[in-house]
C-alpha cells in the first residue's frame, strides 16, 4: 500500500505521470486510462535514489514480496493438510501429508498466476483500490465472527458457520459483478448495476459487517448454546475463571493406549 506522503511527493515531482488526469495522457504514461498511481513508489525509488540505495531498496522489496508469498502459501497448505485432508484421510502417513501439502501449494501458485487478469480487471488495475475492495468483500464476516466469539459467549459453531457463509455469498455477489462489468472511472462510468456497485466498497464493508453480525447472533440464539465448561478463558465474561476447560473435540481425540509398554 502506497502511503499518502509518497503520493503527495510524486504528485509534486512527477505531475505529468503520476498525477495525469486526461485518459489519453495516462495511457501514454503507464497504459491505464484511470491513472498511474501504481507507479508512484517505483518511480520515487528509481528516479530519486542513487545507484547503491536503489539496488538495496529493490532487494528489500523483492525479499518482502517473497516472504509474504511463502508465508501465505505455507499457511494455506498447512491449514488444508491438517484441517481438511486429515478429515478425508484419517490414517494418512506423514509422507502422504507432506506430499498433499506440497501439491496444494503448487495448486495455489497456479491459481495465483491465473488470478492476475482479474486483478487487472478489478478497480481498473489500481492495486491500492483492489486490495481495499477485496478486503472489504472478504474480511468483514471473519472480523464479525472473531469479535463476537470473544465478547459474546452465546455464539456457537452453527452461528459462526452460517455467518461466514452468508457473508461470503454477499461479498461474492458484489465482487463478481464488479469483475464482469468493471468499476469504471469518473471519466467513463462502468456498466455495473447501481443496486450492486452503487455503494463504495468501504461503505459496503460496514454493511457486510453488520449483516454478518445479525446472521451470527440470529442462528446462535436459535440453536443450542455451548456449555460454559468449554469456554473458560476463551471469551471475555469467563476470562478469569480458574476451572478446568474441556475442549469441544475432546471426545473425538483418540484415547492413549494404557497397555503400551513404558520406555
Amino acid at each position: 500500500i502506497v502511503p499518502s506522503w509518497v503520493l503527495l511527493n510524486e504528485l509534486c515531482l512527477f505531475s505529468d505521470k503520476v498525477a495525469c488526469v486526461v485518459p489519453s495522457e495516462c495511457v501514454k504514461q503507464c497504459g491505464t486510462e484511470v491513472g498511474c498511481t501504481n507507479y508512484a513508489y517505483p518511480t520515487l525509488v528509481l528516479e530519486l535514489m542513487p545507484d547503491g540505495l536503489r539496488g538495496l531498496m529493490l532487494s528489500v522489496m523483492l525479499a518482502s514480496l517473497m516472504s509474504t508469498l511463502t508465508s501465505v502459501f505455507n499457511s494455506a497448505s498447512t491449514l488444508f493438510t491438517m484441517d481438511l485432508y486429515t478429515k478425508m484421510r484419517k490414517k494418512a502417513s506423514e509422507k502422504e501429508l507432506m506430499i498433499a501439502g506440497r501439491v496444494f501449494g503448487i495448486v495455489l501458485i497456479v491459481i495465483s498466476i491465473l488470478w492476475v487478469p482479474f486483478v487487472q480487471a478489478s478497480q481498473n488495475g489500481q492495486l491500492f483500490h483492489y486490495i481495499g475492495s477485496l478486503a472489504s468483500y472478504i474480511g468483514p464476516p471473519i472480523s464479525a465472527v472473531f469479535m463476537l466469539a470473544i465478547f459474546c459467549k452465546r455464539v456457537n459453531e452453527q452461528g459462526a458457520f452460517w455467518g461466514l457463509m452468508v457473508g461470503l455469498v454477499v461479498g461474492l455477489a458484489r465482487m463478481i459483478p464488479e469483475f464482469i462489468y468493471g468499476t469504471g472511472s469518473c471519466v467513463a462510468p462502468g456498466n455495473c448495476p447501481k443496486i450492486i456497485c452503487g455503494v463504495h466498497y468501504t461503505y459496503f464493508a460496514i454493511i457486510l459487517f453488520f449483516v454478518s453480525i445479525v446472521v451470527i447472533l440470529g442462528v446462535s440464539f436459535l440453536t443450542k448454546p455451548i456449555p460454559d465448561v468449554h469456554l473458560y478463558r476463551l471469551c471475555w465474561s469467563l476470562w478469569n475463571n480458574t476451572e478446568e476447560r474441556i475442549d469441544l473435540d475432546a471426545e473425538e481425540k483418540p484415547l492413549e493406549d494404557d497397555s503400551a509398554p513404558e520406555e
